[in-house]
């Protein structure tokens, strides 16, 4: 396996700073047989001089119009990597130093490797850091990722190039922020062989980004776009799902009034009493209401 070469995507736009810090992250590896492809959508800022500060031979410097669709950059560097594997890393993450080494021994008998990240959070004029574990994919797979959501984040995945083939992030407009929720969905839907690390390799960036109200709308594009691959009843166990979570985005924004007629219909639901992830939304909704009420 110490033949293993790795392509490390990395689109990028107006990140100067936070892009040194993803790239000595790559430098700082202790598994050094890689390529960098950093795809640059003609930053304004410095981007290009950071680049080129390193005099690295294994960075690729590209410049690639994406138009606000960061699946163009990741498609563009999907199409010129040399690797054998593929590694996700955004401008605004880095990893921790071991990250491909200790991915490495599992490649053999996987095609796709997918890990935890500690999230850099800010919070007013500080930041707080919180350890965050996605779930181990099961069978059905693409039902139970339908129901439970995105498992995976980019910065955290190493896939096999062999097993992406001709797959490509999806650059229709209405599904950006979940074009790599579809991408890693084509390649589950391939029944590839997968392997969830519950192990830290990854720094991710939140950003300050507040509750997006429409994270639940792509969602049911998702949805919309996969729901050939399930059975009835697998279609009804999804769109609780949706509710619950279309519900506790609308409970984090405040608008209260506007989920009571979704927890009905989350109440009305036969397989309502086995999610307590439910009971959590409701507790929250009617405090919520009675708060907005006084």
């Amino acid at each position: 396996m110490e033949q293993v070469f790795f392509s490390i995507i990395i689109p990028t736009y107006n990140r100067a700073l936070l892009l040194k810090r993803c790239l000595d992250s790559i430098l700082a590896q202790t598994y050094q047989n890689w390529e960098a492809i950093i795809v640059d959508n003609y930053s304004v800022d410095n981007t290009e001089e950071i680049v080129m500060s390193y005099n690295e031979p294994r960075f690729r410097y590209v410049k690639n119009h994406n138009y606000g669709v960061i699946a163009v950059s990741r498609n563009k560097a999907l199409d010129i990597a040399r690797g054998d594997w593929i590694a996700f890393l955004d401008s605004d993450d880095c990893w921790f130093p071991n990250k491909l080494e200790y991915v490495l021994p599992y490649l053999k008998d996987y095609d796709l490797v997918y890990h935890g990240y500690r999230a850099n959070v800010p919070k007013k004029n500080w930041h707080y850091k919180v350890d965050n574990f996605f779930y181990e994919i099961k069978e059905p797979t693409i039902a139970y990722v339908l129901e439970r959501g995105d498992p995976i984040n980019p910065s955290c995945s190493c896939v096999s190039r062999k097993i992406i083939g001709e797959t490509r992030f999806c650059e229709e407009r209405e599904l950006i922020a979940v074009e790599d929720y579809d991408f890693f969905l084509q390649l589950l839907a391939k029944n590839i062989k997968v392997k969830y690390l519950h192990v830290v390799l990854t720094l991710y960036d939140v950003g300050g980004c507040s509750q997006d109200e429409r994270a639940s709308e792509r969602d049911a594009l998702i949805f919309k776009k996969w729901d050939y691959m399930l059975t009835k009843e697998q279609r009804k166990e999804v769109h609780l799902q949706y509710l619950i979570r279309k519900a506790n985005d609308l409970v984090s924004l405040g608008r209260f009034n506007e989920v009571r007629p979704m927890c009905k219909e989350i109440m009305r639901s036969k397989i309502f009493s086995k999610k307590f992830m439910g009971f959590k939304l409701l507790i929250k909704c009617l405090t919520g209401i009675k708060t907005l009420n006084k």
